[in-house]
């Protein structure tokens, strides 16, 4: 499986209906998405426990609306979203296990590196208010599910898998364009959720850099792999899931 997926990397890949610029430009729409939701919630609820949750589902929630306006007609969807999985019951149930396996082989290895389990970014304000004897409110609950498991993957899973990824690979090269596109997914993850300053550097760099680029990899690998971004996105959501059942381990202790 190893050797068929670097082998599926290495392949040139097809030439989507949209250009470089175009994904470029969904990329750049995310982050000016991301920070306008996040606006409109710190106006709204400025004291809120879940402001920015909030913020950034509004943010996901606009870039799903940008790429759907853009990208709806069947030329463009098709190409962007729909794969040839066998079966798509079976695809839902291996891509959602494969990602909560994955995800949690990460978070081994970033506990061995960081030397404490440590929530998401998105997480860590909850998690400190936690600290802080202020327990989590259902609504935040809803929230860190709705963004984590439901909006972040579909939103991110359609503009960097979806036409992020296949645009860099048919421009520049299919190994080139892989990793750029995990490195771009890294760079929007490390501005949009920032690490407070009080962390600790191996906790900085971790989950700041080194975790968001090894799941930027993992997704990209699992759309190449299948020619699905439906795929990647499923793998996403368990990550999502994951990260809300860490937290929810972490509160519950």
């Amino acid at each position: 499986m190893f050797r068929q997926l670097v082998n599926r990397i290495a392949a040139n890949e097809p030439t989507p209906p949209w250009g470089v610029w175009g994904a470029i430009g969904a990329m750049i729409a995310s982050f000016v998405a991301i920070i306008l939701g996040s606006a409109i919630s710190i106006i709204l609820l400025p004291q809120s426990q879940y402001t920015y949750l909030l913020g950034w589902s509004i943010g996901a929630l606009l870039v799903f609306v940008f790429v759907w306006i853009r990208r709806r007609s069947p030329h463009y969807w098709s190409a962007m979203w729909n794969g040839t999985p066998a079966s798509r019951g079976q695809s839902i149930f291996w891509y959602l296990l494969i990602g909560v396996g994955l995800a949690i082989l990460l978070d081994l290895v970033g506990r061995s590196v960081v030397g404490l389990l440590i929530p998401d970014p998105e997480l860590l304000d909850l998690y400190a208010a936690v600290q802080l004897r202020q327990p989590i409110a259902p609504l935040s609950w809803i929230f860190v599910v709705l963004f984590m498991v439901i909006l972040q993957p579909l939103a991110e899973g359609l503009v960097f898998q979806g036409l992020l990824l296949p645009s860099l690979r048919a421009t520049i090269s299919p190994w080139g364009g892989f990793i750029l596109s995990a490195a771009a997914y890294t760079m929007f993850h490390f501005v949009s959720f920032p690490v407070p300053a009080s962390a600790n550097n191996n906790a900085l760099i971790w989950i700041g850099l080194v975790q968001p680029l090894i799941g930027g990899l993992i997704f990209a690998a699992v759309r190449v792999y299948t020619g699905s971004t439906r795929a990647a996105v499923l793998t996403h959501m368990a990550f999502g899931l994951f990260a809300v059942v860490k937290l929810l381990t972490l509160v519950s202790s």
